[in-house]
């Protein structure tokens, strides 16, 4: 049986084995100096392999992209923004594979 989840951390990044997918509603675009210790070891699926810019908020009208999906050790093969859920940001998926 898998471990259950739990909170990760950057230390927790930096000792990891070799797949690694992180993903959520970090209300910051990848670009923010806040997750540097994060986007120094992880890449956006959205950046290597996405369609269109891959904004998710504000959901009726997104001009930014602050749900990330990010990854090392897999191979991104396409990210997409999914349809309005009726909340306040529109939900991200992709494809991976390894």
């Amino acid at each position: 049986m898998p471990n259950p989840p739990r909170q990760l951390t950057v230390s927790d990044l930096s000792t990891a084995q070799a797949r690694v997918v992180l993903l959520g509603d970090l209300n910051g675009t990848t670009d923010d100096r806040a997750f540097a210790g994060i986007t120094s070891q992880l890449h956006s699926v959205q950046d290597a392999a996405g369609d269109g810019f891959g904004f998710s908020w504000p959901a009726k009208f997104p001009v930014a992209r602050i749900d990330q999906i990010l990854v090392r050790g897999v191979t991104p093969k396409s990210s997409w923004v999914l349809s309005a859920t009726g909340r306040d940001h529109l939900p991200v998926a992709a494809g991976i594979s390894w």
